[in-house]
Parts: structure tokens; C-alpha cells; sequence
């Protein structure tokens, strides 16, 4: 897959096209994806996504504070890219940029620059100042402009639209099973490791520290989970505690700890990926060590038995 992040040195010819955020990936998206790809071969031409960073909401500062994301930018090229898309244009996303007119955005970009042959949309995605650019406004002017204009209606599951949002919620509220069908795959997240306190060494249980590489990654609702954590393209089996270690005190900062189980090399500053398979229980505060340790003993059985049954 080609990556522009300028339209002028954009190199292909009536290509069939999507916009959007895209934030996760979803199986919504994918629907999408999927049409945008048959139309590009129908028509003999390529697939193209347009996509934008930051998210809008960071720039207008609508409610940045509480945003989460589900993809970092280098997450979605590489899902974009094992999904089979030809070329990614990602926009630069500024405020003059939000200020620009929804038509003006489809003349001079889509129909003269791109030339798009399809336009692909989602049921709710619009873009353009005030969100006019809709898929009524792309609808309306196909016939003069020469493209195909196809909505995509959303996917349902368990008499749920899936959606970022609905994702976010459900990874916010501990439905880890939800999130991952909504995704299609296990949520994940990348970072860094650490050094900690090592007081899980001193019990057995010696932990990773994470520290997330996209700062606005959305974080799973605290507890013990059942997770894959993969380093140098090998996957190992984890047991992963999200939170604040109440047991070790009342002033701790929330913490991304995973046992890696069998592990026994230093990778400290070496960056793993975390694979969020089954969340096993919340967090509990102990009144000692040793029953912490014995409860570990009990996430890790169980975390091997969900591992193996995945």
C-alpha cells in the first residue's frame, strides 16, 4: 500500500474512494473497505482511503480531554494495509481545513484533483465545515460530476449499530467480548516497557510495565485480564492488570502491569504489543501480599486456560 501525505504527489487515476476517520477499524469499516475494493476492480482502477490526523476533536477541542482512540496512526495504515487498500492519503487536519466548504471539498479535491469513479460512504460520516458534506450532497452531484455515489448502511450486533463509539463504551465498561466482536479481531495496544518498583518479583509474579506508545489510546476498564503479548513477532501468554495496585498503597498512578507467564528475559525499553483476549475479574484490594500472591496464583490458572481455549 502506497502512503501520501500530499495530494500533489497522489499518483493514480479514477480510483475509488472512501473518507473518514476510521478510528478502530470495525467491522463497519470493513464492510466499507470491501465495497470500495469490488468497485475498484469492476472499474480496472485502485482503491483509495481518505483519512485525516489528528482527530478533529483534538483540533476544535471538542471534548479533547475525554478522547480516546482505538488506532494510532501507524495502526490503521498497517489494517489498512493487510485489508488490501492500493493508496492512503492522510489529510493533515487543522482548523482552516475544518473551515473548508463540504462542496468546494468534493469539487476541487474529489472530482478534479482525484478524480474519483466511486465515492463510498458510511451511513454517518460527513465531512466539510458545519459536517455538510453528507452523503446527500455527494449523492446529489454524481450525475454532473461523472462518479458513482454508494452508501453504506451500518452493521448491527445484538441489536447494536457497531461504531467507535460503541466500542469505546464497551472497552470503557469492561465488554472486552463486545469490543472484540465489534472489531472483528483482539483490541490491542503497543508501548514500551518500563521499570517498576518490582514488588511482583519479590512475590513470584514479576511484571511488565507499559507505557503506551499512542498517549491518547484508549485503556480498558481496570482489572485482571487474560492477554497474548506478543515481542519480536512471538506471542507468549499474560495475565494483565489494569489499575491503580490498591494493595500497595492509596497514591499510586494507574498502572499497566503484564505477567508474562514463562518469560524470563530483560526487556526493558523494548516494545511489545498486548492482545486483550478475556477479562477475568476487577481489581481487588488484599489485605497482604501473600493473598495477593495466592490470588495470583488463581488469575494465572485461569488465564492459561482461557489462552488455550482461544
Amino acid at each position: 500500500m502506497l502512503v501520501y501525505t500530499d495530494i500533489n504527489e497522489l499518483k493514480i487515476t479514477n480510483p475509488a474512494v472512501t473518507i473518514g476517520f476510521f478510528d478502530g477499524l470495525h467491522i463497519g469499516h470493513k464492510k466499507i473497505i470491501e465495497i470500495v475494493k469490488q468497485n475498484a476492480k469492476k472499474n480496472k482502477t485502485q482503491s483509495l482511503v481518505i483519512t485525516f490526523w489528528p482527530h478533529p476533536r483534538i483540533v476544535l477541542n471538542d471534548d479533547s480531554e475525554g478522547l480516546r482512540l482505538l488506532s494510532s496512526l501507524d495502526e490503521k495504515i498497517a489494517l489498512f494495509d493487510e485489508m488490501g487498500i492500493d493508496s492512503m492519503l492522510i489529510i493533515n487536519f487543522t482548523k482552516d481545513f475544518a473551515q473548508e466548504n463540504a462542496y468546494d471539498f468534493l469539487q476541487k479535491m474529489l472530482v478534479e484533483k482525484i478524480k474519483a469513479s466511486t465515492i463510498v460512504m458510511g451511513y454517518n460520516h460527513a465531512f466539510g465545515y458545519k459536517s455538510e458534506g453528507n452523503f446527500n450532497l455527494i449523492q446529489k452531484h454524481q450525475a454532473t460530476f461523472g462518479y458513482k455515489a454508494i452508501k453504506v448502511d451500518p452493521v448491527d450486533i445484538k441489536g447494536l449499530k457497531v461504531s467507535s463509539t460503541q466500542i469505546r463504551a464497551a472497552l470503557d465498561n469492561g465488554n472486552l467480548q463486545l469490543a472484540n466482536t465489534m472489531l472483528d479481531r483482539l483490541y490491542s495496544i503497543s508501548g514500551t516497557i518500563e521499570g517498576g518498583k518490582q514488588i511482583g518479583r519479590s512475590i513470584g509474579y514479576p511484571t511488565a510495565n507499559i507505557k503506551p506508545t499512542e498517549p491518547l489510546k484508549l485503556i480498558p476498564y481496570n482489572g485482571v485480564y487474560a492477554v497474548w503479548v506478543e515481542y519480536n513477532n512471538q506471542k507468549y501468554p499474560a495475565m494483565l492488570n489494569i489499575g491503580m495496585r490498591p494493595t500497595l498503597g492509596n497514591s499510586l498512578k494507574l498502572t499497566i502491569e503484564a505477567h508474562i507467564i514463562g518469560f524470563k528475559s530483560n526487556i526493558y525499553d523494548q516494545q511489545i504489543r498486548v492482545y486483550f483476549v478475556e477479562r477475568i475479574r476487577d481489581e481487588i484490594q488484599f489485605p497482604s501480599l501473600n493473598s495477593l500472591k495466592a490470588q495470583l496464583a488463581l488469575d494465572k490458572i485461569k488465564a492459561l486456560t482461557i489462552l488455550e481455549n482461544e
